[in-house]
């Protein structure tokens, strides 16, 4: 099942992207005369029980909408962000390998939805991409073990960690400065239920205006999931809507020689894909 959040009456909404199109769940449900979560935060908050209802919906749905997409999960202001994190993307940085998961920090100013044009502010030039696979967390977690951590994820969607270079390293590592702009934290355009994906082994790939940059697969991750969701939750609880940024795969221009450095500039188009979830799409302007 691949659930989205569609924008209707100035609010974030629950859909479900079927091959028919997207059912409108409040609409639905408000037809057959049954409950159904309103959002994603409702849809997470109601678990297995909420899945089952949707899914219910799913079958004979009459109600479908043409709304435009809205991020697939919102209301939350935690977003967790995991750096240099996949091997082969470390080697083209010349980094060593972290010995823990290194941490940094957007805010929802930052989320856009799939399809969205994010602009590009004139001060700086170094905007690159960063393919990502999303966790969306479903359960209070805290001080979980790496055997119990996938239990507490909800779903997964594809992300883009938009980065601002010669903001990040001029001014001395500003990760959350150069990282957290408005609209630099594309997630969707759906959201999978975790049982349907192994998290660890997903192909992931970025295509800019037509060109594959990076191409991998996520059992190149240093540190996995549920290592992540171990190490995070040790030192604070996590939260339902919660989500976490897992790290990108080589080939972002960051990684480039100096002298084949294309930067992102307003007009470009970034699609990132990632195996069982779907392709989110950026504009820029």
């Amino acid at each position: 099942m691949k659930l989205v959040q569609i924008r209707k009456d100035g609010k974030a909404v629950l859909g479900i992207q079927t091959e028919q199109g997207i059912i409108d769940v409040q609409a639905e449900a408000a037809r057959r005369g049954v409950p159904a979560p309103a959002d994603m935060r409702e849809a997470i908050a109601a678990g297995d029980e909420g899945l089952a209802q949707l899914a219910a919906l799913a079958d004979g749905a009459q109600c479908f909408t043409d709304a435009p997409l809205a991020p697939v999960v919102t209301g939350t202001d935690r977003i967790f962000c995991i750096g240099l994190n996949y091997r082969q993307h470390a080697k083209e940085c010349n980094l060593p390998l972290p010995p823990a998961p290194v941490l940094f920090n957007k805010f929802s100013n930052a989320l856009a939805a799939h399809g969205d044009c994010v602009r590009l502010m004139p001060d700086y030039k170094e905007y690159d991409y960063e393919a990502e696979l999303v966790v969306v967390m479903g359960k209070p977690a805290r001080d979980v073990s790496e055997a119990e951590a996938l239990s507490y994820v909800y779903g997964y969607t594809c992300g883009n960690d938009l980065s601002t270079r010669d903001l990040q390293f001029a001014r001395g590592n500003q990760w959350v400065l150069s990282k957290t702009f408005d609209g630099f934290a594309p997630v969707g355009p759906y959201l999978v239920p975790a049982g349907e994906l192994d998290p660890n082994n997903l192909d992931i790939s970025s295509v800019v205006n037509g060109e594959t940059r990076q191409n991998s697969n996520t059992s190149d991750m240093i540190f996995n999931v549920q290592q992540i969701i171990a190490d995070l939750s040790h030192h604070f609880t996590l939260q339902p809507g919660d989500l976490i940024f897992t790290g990108t795969p080589q080939g972002v221009m960051h990684g480039y020689p100096a002298d084949q450095k294309d930067w992102l500039k307003p007009g470009d188009r970034v699609d990132v894909t990632i195996q069982g979830i779907g392709t989110l799409t950026t504009t820029f302007c």
